[in-house]
């Protein structure tokens, strides 16, 4: 029996807001693959090895172009033991050395579902709304975008065609404090955060290849109200 070819691989909602999109992949024999663990705590490394061999598996019968959704938590020093990371850079890696045509699209925080309560944003606002203490770290930066503009950026750049078998960052101007954005949490629900204050050693995040969303200063605000208001 014929299966018809999947150009979206994933079930996530940042998978699902591709899809108004397929027209566009289909005519340009291009897969989106933004599947994967959700968890970016996840420790268990069964998971992760679930997550290599299904994407080894996706390369061998692919004859397109892949565009694998990464993070841009990679080049993040305060992030980089974790077993998340580590699993996108094999993937990564393996992608550059077993698949002729692809771009690695690297997204930082991602806003625009509450069904994960593993995002940032999720965390703080489940936190504040149930009044339960939290530990607020400092010394760490944090670049947050809606996934509606990460979406429209990317496929700016697919449609432009001029950037091939390469990594980019997709990212706000702005970087923001953990502190920062709690207390925009705190104004929209009008409530107060319990946290308790933990200092990282500071830790460098180098970013190269770099398409830059240049939002306003209340963009952080705009867009959290829009989701969690």
């Amino acid at each position: 029996m014929y299966k018809k070819k999947q150009y979206i691989i994933g079930n996530g909602f940042i998978a699902k807001k591709f899809k108004k999109y397929v027209k566009f992949l289909e005519k340009n024999n291009i897969v989106i693959y933004a599947a994967g663990v959700s968890n970016s705590s996840e420790k268990n490394e069964v998971k992760f090895n679930k997550e290599i061999l299904k994407f080894k598996k996706f390369c061998k019968t692919n004859m397109s172009k892949v565009v694998y959704i990464s993070t841009c938590s990679i080049t993040d020093g305060s992030r980089s033991s974790k077993k998340y990371i580590k699993n996108k850079i094999k993937i990564e890696n393996f992608l550059k050395k077993n698949v002729d045509r692809y771009l690695i699209v690297r997204l930082p925080e991602i806003i625009g579902s509450k069904n994960n309560p593993y995002t940032l944003t999720n965390f703080f606002y489940a936190k504040i709304v149930y009044n339960e203490v939290f530990k607020l770290y400092e010394n760490t930066k944090r670049n947050l975008l809606d996934i509606d503009d990460a979406i429209k950026k990317t496929f700016k750049i697919l449609k432009k065609n001029n950037v091939q078998n390469s990594t980019i960052n997709i990212l706000n101007k702005n970087f923001y404090s953990p502190f920062q954005i709690v207390k925009v949490f705190e104004q929209i629900l009008e409530k107060k955060a319990l946290y308790k204050k933990v200092k990282l050693k500071k830790r460098s995040w180098k970013l190269k290849n770099n398409y830059y969303l240049n939002m306003n200063k209340e963009y952080l605000k705009k867009v959290l109200k829009k989701y969690y208001d």
